[in-house]
């Protein structure tokens, strides 16, 4: 999971991404994360339409608040579906049980994000206990190993072994922006870790790369960007395109992705994790039935 802290301090624009891609691929005070969901003064936040999902409340214990998060709408055409898992549909059947290894999405929560259960991997073992009730669901997380993702195919076999994880999940790119890594050799390291997770007898869904909302840090993440799309298609990889989905959800006033004050770069970085972790529930507990 990138890390969402990317999107600190970034002046508030718009990117226009016309790129299509096919995926197989919670006191007193209450306020609501984004523009759309703040309070009027009377309390009653705003009203959203259309096909949402619902994320769950956080108890945010720092500041003794309850935040009620805004729901996370996806459209059809940017939603994963329809993808095939069969390594973990595999350990399914056979031992109702299903193991998925993350990486990371964890210190831009804060610091009691791991007690109040607001890191990634616990909103996606949460969402996938939900979503698969009669099946023992359990997410294993590990630090991003290395410094860039050119770093992580060569482990990638130990920590399945390790873990036992039938499916992972990747959002490669994040480190090699701020490492200003080569875009080949971030390409041939996708290339690798697909390989790599394959030939550990594991499935991939890799997370496409986040959105930020400013044009001049945009123009740093698109090569690489394009490079994980290119890698993805060709190899037939499920990519969730939280790029898009972040874009919507910060046009729309679901997120504020240009926050500046620490505390509600948290807030919103729970919120995300909430709503990445809906969006992977629901195909990947398809695919697995």
């Amino acid at each position: 999971m990138t890390d969402p802290a990317a999107t600190r301090g970034s002046p508030k624009g718009r990117h226009v991404d016309k790129q299509r891609v096919t995926s197989n691929a919670a006191s007193p005070d209450r306020r609501r994360l984004g523009r759309a969901s703040r309070p009027t003064p009377n309390g009653r936040g705003g009203r959203f339409f259309g096909v949402a999902i619902v994320c769950l409340a956080l108890a945010v214990q720092p500041s003794h608040r309850t935040l009620a998060q805004a729901p996370c709408p996806i459209p059809d055409s940017i939603a994963l579906r329809d993808i095939s898992l069969p390594a973990a549909k595999g350990e399914v059947a056979a031992d109702q049980h299903l193991i998925v290894l993350t990486f990371g999405g964890v210190l831009p929560a804060g610091a009691d994000a791991e007690a109040t259960g607001a890191t990634f991997p616990a909103r996606l073992q949460a969402a996938l206990r939900t979503a698969l009730p009669q099946i023992e669901v359990t997410v294993k997380n590990e630090p991003p190993p290395g410094k860039t993702s050119a770093d992580v195919p060569a482990v990638l076999p130990d920590l399945i072994a390790k873990t036992g994880a039938r499916l992972v999940i990747w959002g490669p790119g994040g480190r090699d922006v701020a490492a200003h890594a080569n875009l080949d050799i971030f390409l041939n390291a996708v290339r690798d870790g697909i390989g790599a997770t394959r030939g550990a007898g594991a499935d991939l869904i890799l997370l496409d790369t986040t959105f930020v909302p400013s044009p001049a840090r945009m123009a740093m993440i698109e090569g690489y960007r394009q490079k994980l799309l290119s890698a993805a298609a060709e190899n037939h990889v499920p990519l969730l395109r939280r790029h898009a989905m972040m874009r919507l959800w910060s046009e729309n006033g679901t997120l504020d992705l240009a926050a500046r004050d620490k505390p509600e770069q948290e807030l919103v970085a729970r919120h995300l994790f909430s709503c990445v972790a809906q969006g992977l529930a629901a195909p990947i507990a398809a695919a697995v039935k």
